[in-house]
């Protein structure tokens, strides 16, 4: 219960600030914008454990290099964003429209259409 209402509190406090028009009126980011989306979301696992089975992310997070960042895997309708520090990849789980879903470790996330 703990780990969803922590991140459900992160969730609320990440928003889209970069969409665009889709074809059927929904907000869709830009890989970049996702990019930049996701990683506004790794820097808060710098401040607190997020309850996600992987702890509090160590403050070298906080200053990737562009190189580090990347979509892993995108589909209509979800992102997979992939973050690397030194020997680490922390994978983020979001909508098209910016909605973070999950983050890991693995990059596997359960009921995702391929």
């Amino acid at each position: 219960m703990f780990k969803h209402s922590l991140l459900f509190i992160v969730l609320l406090i990440s928003t889209p600030a970069y969409a665009h028009q889709g074809g059927h009126g929904d907000l869709v980011l830009k890989d970049h914008q996702a990019i930049s989306v996701a990683y506004s979301i790794i820097k808060q696992f710098t401040q607190l454990d997020p309850g996600l089975g992987f702890g509090k992310l160590d403050n070298s997070w906080n200053n990737l290099p562009e190189v580090a960042k990347r979509v892993h895997r995108k589909h209509h309708d979800y992102f997979i964003i992939a973050f690397t520090n030194y020997n680490k990849t922390l994978y983020v789980l979001m909508s098209v429209s910016g909605d973070v879903y999950d983050a890991n470790m693995t990059g596997e996330f359960e009921g995702l259409q391929q």
